[in-house]
This record gives structure tokens, sequence and C-alpha cells, in this order.
């Protein structure tokens, strides 16, 4: 019997934030093990199925990658989860999408907490933009519902071609993050802008110093949140590549208050979307559970890191993901269209 008990003397609850974290650890870690032995039990019915436990490991440690990749570079979980299990497993991409989202979802939320703490989170412009993100994250969704309905094989083959392109042009545009402000200057601030009181002051710990912005175009980025919103719900990716731009590019917040930003916002998108993906079916616990907890802890262990580090150090190593994972897209979506 797995030892609980002492898992649960060996914890150190400092305050009741991190009781609740850690009694969400156990309690995580409980549900995988019932999962897995109700899963070793079925691959003993059925000798030809996968060890149950080289699945949770090999999962967890993959979702565990990720999730850190994805929190120092600023983008959803989902963004890299989802393009590499498309384009490398044969399982259903309506669960594979679902679960990316997840995947993002989980991520962000567990990011909040340092990150609000630090004072780097500016609240007042992730509410901003969370109302076109997040209703155009429940229609992407919705229509991931139909596509599955109704198309076939060769649907399926024209959705892993145009996931494969966007992730190409995703590579790119981390490949022009070199060239990103990572501390703006911002002038000519609208009156509607600064009416809305978007600008804020946060400690800067790889600066040592105190950094003051401003924004722009508040009103104009709604639309392009919406856009992101809707590729974010229909494909299951976080969509932290669009908003980092979108943040630091177009309103010119600085790039780690992007990022942060853009972290943040995907945890509201994504629990709205979620429940589609939920009600249809979408989120299988043998699959979610592993990806859950490697979701948590990578999470964890980037968020620390992304609190010291300089913005953009892991970026071109996400480059080499999304080339790559875009390119065996499009490769297999050629497949699949020869076979129909």
């Amino acid at each position: 019997m797995f030892p609980f008990n002492l898992v649960i003397s060996k914890l150190r609850l400092r305050g009741g934030a991190d009781g609740l974290k850690a009694g969400l650890m156990v309690l995580l870690v409980c549900v995988a093990v019932a999962f897995a032995a109700d899963a070793d039990g079925m691959a003993a019915d059925n000798p030809g199925e996968i060890n149950a436990v080289v699945f949770f490991v090999s999962f967890f440690l993959l979702s565990t990658a990720i999730a850190t990749f994805a929190v120092v570079a600023g983008v959803g979980g989902g963004v890299i989860f989802t393009p590499l299990l498309l384009g490398f497993t044969e399982i259903d991409s309506y669960i594979i999408r679902a679960t990316g989202l997840f995947v993002a979802l989980v991520g962000a939320l567990v990011a909040a907490r340092p990150f609000l703490k630090r004072g780097i989170a500016n609240m007042r412009l992730i509410l901003w933009s969370a109302t076109p993100y997040a209703v155009f994250c429940v229609v992407g969704a919705v229509l991931a519902v139909h596509v599955k309905e109704t198309c076939g094989l060769r649907g399926e083959a024209i959705l892993r071609g145009v996931l494969g392109l966007i992730v190409i042009s995703i590579g790119f545009l981390f490949l022009a993050g070199g060239r990103k402000m990572a501390y703006p200057e911002v002038t000519n601030v609208s009156d509607f802008t600064r009416s809305l009181g978007l600008g804020m002051t946060y400690w800067e710990d790889s600066l040592v110093k105190t950094v003051h912005y401003e924004v722009k175009r508040a009103g104009a980025a709604l639309v392009l949140f919406g856009v992101a919103g809707l590729i974010s719900g229909f494909f299951g990716m976080g969509a932290g590549w669009a908003m980092v731009p979108i943040f630091n590019l177009f309103m010119l917040a600085p790039l780690k208050v992007a990022a942060v930003c853009a972290r943040l916002l995907m945890g509201v998108g994504g629990t709205a979307a979620m429940w589609s993906y939920l009600r249809n079916g979408g989120l299988v616990p043998l699959f979610v559970v592993p990806c859950m907890l490697g979701a948590v802890v990578g999470s964890l262990v980037g968020t620390r890191i992304m609190l010291k580090i300089k913005a953009g150090v892991v970026r071109h190593l996400v480059v080499v993901v999304m080339f790559f994972a875009g390119l065996r897209l499009l490769i297999k979506a050629a497949s699949m269209w020869q076979g129909c």
C-alpha cells in the first residue's frame, strides 16, 4: 500500500496556502495511484496493452518538461503539448486537444500565486482582455465539437495540417522574439487607454530596481484577444504565443509583464472553454491525470526560474520544438489525406 501517512508527515506546512497546495498534491497522487492500479488490472486482462506504470511515468515526465519550458517562455503548456502529441501519437485529436487545453489551464492556475504575490501580474490589464478571450475560447471549443461530429478522416487531416502551419508560424514568431522590447518606452497614450488606468509599477529582480510602465491601444487589442481565444479554444492550445506579442509588441507592456499576464489570462479562457470539452467526453481520466500532475510540478519549477531569469532565455529551444512538431504535423496530415 502507498505510504500516504509518511508523505503527509514529511510535509512542512507553512500557512494556509502552503497547506492547501500540499493537500492538493497528495490528493492528486492518490488519484494517480488509483487510476494506475485500475489500468494495471485492465492491462493484465489485455496482455497486448501498454504497461500502466510506463504510461503514467512517461506522460508525467513529458508534461513536467513541457510545463517548465512553457512558464519560462511565457506560453501555455498546450502550445507545445498538443502539436507534439498530434504529430507523434495516434491518440484521437479531440482528446489531445482537450487535454492540451487542460494542461495549459492547470499550469496557469498553479503559476498565478507567486506572480500575484510579487506584483508582476497586472490584474487590470488581465481583466480588460479576459472578456473577448474567454468568449471566443468558448466559441472555438464549440466549433471543435462540430468538427469532431461532422468531419471524418479528411477533416482530421485538414485540422492537423492547419495546426502544423500555425505551429511553424509560432516558431517564426519566437525567432522574432529576440527583437522584442523588454522594457519599451511608451509615448502618446490615448485618453481612452489612459482612463482605464492600465499602467503599473513592479519590482524587477533582474534589474534590481522598480519599473513603471504604461500601455497603448487598449481598444484595438480587444479584437486581437478575441482571435487568440478562438484559436486557443478550437485547437486546444494555450494562446500565450499570441498574447505575449499582443501585450508586448502591440500594447507595449514590458516583456516579463506580458508573459505573466498571458500566463494568467489562459486560466480564465481555459476554464470557460473546458466545459464544452468536458461535456462531450474529451477528458479521459487515464490520460489527463499524469498530464495534470506533470503540469503542476513543471509550473512550480518554471515559476521559480522565471522570477529570477532574464526574459527570453529559453525561446530558441522552444523554436526548435515548434518547427519539429509543425513539420511532423504537416507530414502526418499529408499521409492521412492520401489515405482518404
